[in-house]
């Protein structure tokens, strides 16, 4: 009865649960061309960039590291940002690449890095006490361009937890507002201690005997100079 009436309906369609992406990466790893899901031969080769790794110019001409969607790491491309057709993802890398990144470990992992930090005289972390100690950032082996913004005692910019795409309170991210007019060539700063942040807990801050801690000389030069960073 079945055979007879899908012989007298002609062809069937059978629903596929897989998604017309899914479908579509598959035709280009096996080089098959689909008119029905639209690979034809003219954008078989074109692959769909998933997001951007890393950046970099190289004789005046930009280059961007693209992950292609569907394909493992391994087989990730350094493409000229002419070749690139995602206006979305070339904003959101943009957007990223001024944030500070860092990484983000427990508070028991920064107690530990923290030791080793101070016996080299650096200062990296960052505590998200926003609302728990859970988490710490830590931006000595991973960061952009504001991994270089230095401390000052008397700063022009000053520290504030901000919530972007993410209402988890124990994840903010640290964002750098000016707090008075700064000039053209003029070093941006901030204030380690990150004392008058009403959005970042004094508990941030080291307030420990003096004699326990490795203190670090400032050497920032401004007339309030605290004469130490910590």
């Amino acid at each position: 009865m079945a055979a007879a009436e899908a012989e007298s309906r002609g062809a069937w369609c059978v629903p596929c649960l897989v998604s017309l992406d899914t479908l579509q990466e598959l035709c280009r790893k096996e080089k098959l061309t689909c008119k029905s899901i639209g690979i034809t031969k003219r954008n078989l080769n074109n692959y769909e960039v998933e997001y951007l790794c890393d950046y970099k110019v190289v004789k005046d001409m930009e280059y961007y590291l693209v992950k292609w969607k569907g394909w493992p790491d391994s087989t990730n491309t350094w493409e000229p940002l002419q070749n690139l057709k995602c206006p979305l993802l070339l904003q959101q890398f943009s957007n990223d690449k001024h944030n500070f990144l860092s990484q983000v470990i427990t508070s028991e992992e920064a107690e530990r890095r923290g030791q080793l930090y101070d016996n080299k005289g650096i200062t990296y972390l960052f505590d998200l006490d926003y609302e728990s100690d859970e988490f710490t950032v830590d931006a000595a082996r991973y960061g952009n361009i504001s991994h270089f913004v230095n401390h000052s005692c008397n700063p022009n910019l000053q520290v504030f937890n901000v919530f972007i795409d993410n209402l988890d309170t124990r994840l903010p991210r640290i964002a750098l507002f000016s707090t008075r007019t700064i000039n053209a060539g003029e070093e941006l700063t901030f204030d380690y201690q990150m004392k008058g942040s009403a959005d970042i807990s004094s508990d941030s801050i080291d307030h420990g005997p003096a004699k326990k801690r490795i203190r670090t000389v400032c050497k920032c030069g401004a007339l309030t100079c605290r004469g130490y960073l910590n």
